[in-house]
């Protein structure tokens, strides 16, 4: 994994305080998200554009927010655990305390993620079981696995 592709390098790199600025469509057509989603995200506070007129202009810091979203999704945290991964970036803390509390909260997933995986096992050891069950009532030949 590239480096600036991982949450801890995402919430505390240096953010480039150039004038360069990005629409919403140019936003969404580099990260491939919809525009819906863009001001999905905006709604929920995730994103903070400026507005000239009726267009939603993005600076660098938004562009990194929009990095960490898409990340911290992919990796299955909620919108609410977003919004406060976001909030954590400009707290008071040592960067080092809030990485590891980063870390805490990626085993935590890594916990919940793993217990979701053994209920949908589960669940499809039983469906299996209900259809060869079904199987035999009907008198079709056993399904092959």
């Amino acid at each position: 994994m590239d480096g600036a592709e991982d949450l801890a390098s995402l919430l505390h790199e240096e953010i480039d305080d150039s004038d360069r600025s990005w629409t919403i469509g140019e936003l969404a057509r580099e990260y491939d998200v919809t525009l819906r989603a863009m001001r999905f995200y905006e709604a929920k506070g995730l994103l903070k554009p400026k507005r000239d007129g009726t267009i939603r202009l993005y600076d660098a810091e938004n562009r990194r927010r929009l990095q960490v979203v898409l990340r911290a999704k992919k990796v299955g945290f909620s919108l609410i655990e977003i919004r406060d991964l976001l909030a954590s970036t400009g707290g008071r803390e040592p960067i080092d305390r809030r990485k590891a509390n980063l870390r805490e909260r990626l085993l935590r997933q890594t916990e919940l993620l793993e217990a979701q995986r053994a209920e949908a096992e589960a669940a499809l050891a039983a469906i299996g079981e209900e259809i060869t069950a079904l199987d035999r009532a009907l008198g079709l030949p056993a399904a092959s696995a």
